[in-house]
């Protein structure tokens, strides 16, 4: 992510949900803002990374990053689509231009890694990004916040990804 998070030592965030006008900019996956400052250039920082870089098997992706994704893979204009994707702590926006990126299903296989622990983005948020994805699949987790090192998580990720990987 290209934007510096105030106050906090190497987080970064793709844009910001309180309006840009309000200093420190900061991100909070329950706030109902109009505004998300940042957005557009994060948007333009991944077109020029994947013109330059691109093409990706796949997209890996935590937390903001997959709330971010997600709305990507809804872009007509992204450079090219990924075979999969992989999303964890996912969760769909709350900002309400966001809305925009959540009007039809995204068609590439996804695999939902979340945690009905997480006291981050509530289980519901999680929840419902999988209804925007065709044929998400999903693995639930009891823990939190972060990325599961379990051996049923990392059995499925390696089944998920023998299934969509180009051969």
């Amino acid at each position: 992510a290209p934007h510096a998070v105030h106050g906090e030592e190497d987080s970064f965030s793709w844009f910001y949900s309180n309006p840009a006008t309000h200093n420190p900019l900061t991100y909070n996956c329950l706030d109902h803002s109009s505004e998300d400052p940042g957005f557009e250039e994060s948007v333009q920082f991944i077109h020029n990374h994947l013109q330059e870089n691109g093409p990706y098997d796949g997209i890996l992706a935590f937390s903001q990053g997959a709330c971010f994704a997600s709305m990507l893979l809804s872009m007509s204009d992204l450079a090219s689509q990924p075979s999969f994707v992989i999303l964890f702590c996912g969760f769909k926006s709350s900002i309400t231009k966001h809305e925009q990126f959540y009007t039809s299903e995204v068609d590439v296989p996804s695999l939902h890694v979340y945690g009905s622990g997480d006291n981050v983005i509530p289980l519901e948020m999680s929840e419902k990004l999988t209804t925007y994805f065709k044929n998400p699949v999903t693995l639930k987790h009891e823990g939190g916040h972060f990325v599961p090192t379990s051996a049923e998580v990392r059995n499925k990720c390696k089944e998920f990804l023998k299934s969509h990987l180009p051969s």
